[in-house]
């Protein structure tokens, strides 16, 4: 059996718990790469892909140009640290384009800030603690990010449970509201199925 994934933002991060028995057509997308392959070389890939040994490709575009107009079904989307970026206006939107290259029982596997962790240790937030500097910048950090990319939508677990089954395209079958990742333990990390 082979499976083919999609790795949106993935910058140097490759997806969690990858079979290396399995062999894997992966596409790793994101603007930040410099040696890159375009779109329709990688469908063709796809298309002759013998699926009996790995493939790798790092694509330059843009997450919802690339979703708009790709012909690959994915089998497994990982969104590690990219969906806050997405503006609260256009989540359902992307959400939408991440139901049309999958199919019945793909999985979407999604690391976001927890918003429920960064409101509480903002609630407990003691500016004359031997920790402020480093919480402080982690709270900044994880509710702000820089200005060019700034965190735009908000993630709990039901937030995630809310957006990913509002339109029954996908059910939430993993929720993990502690997850460590990147050397921090203020992730929410969700997985939902195709349905």
């Amino acid at each position: 059996m082979s499976i083919t994934v999609l790795n949106i933002a993935a910058g140097k991060f490759k997806p969690l718990g990858m079979d290396a028995g399995t062999p894997t057509f992966l596409v790793n997308l994101d603007t930040m790469y410099y040696s890159h392959t375009i779109p329709d070389q990688i469908e063709l890939e796809r298309r002759q892909w013998a699926e009996t040994v790995d493939k790798t490709f790092y694509c330059n575009k843009d997450a919802f140009e690339f979703m708009e107009r790709t012909q690959i079904y994915f089998d497994e989307i990982c969104i590690y640290r990219f969906l806050e970026h997405v503006s609260f206006t256009q989540v359902q939107y992307f959400i939408y384009l991440l139901s049309t290259i999958t199919e019945k029982g793909a999985i979407v596997d999604v690391i976001v800030p927890n918003y429920k962790t960064l409101a509480d240790m903002l609630w407990n937030d003691d500016p004359f603690s031997s920790n402020f500097e480093a919480d402080n910048i982690l709270l900044t950090t994880e509710l702000l990010n820089e200005p060019s990319c700034p965190h735009a939508s908000i993630w709990t677990a039901k937030r995630a449970e809310y957006f990913f089954q509002l339109e029954n395209r996908f059910k939430l079958t993993h929720v993990n509201e502690k997850f460590e990742f990147d050397g921090r333990d203020i992730y929410l990390r969700f997985q939902a199925v195709r349905l």
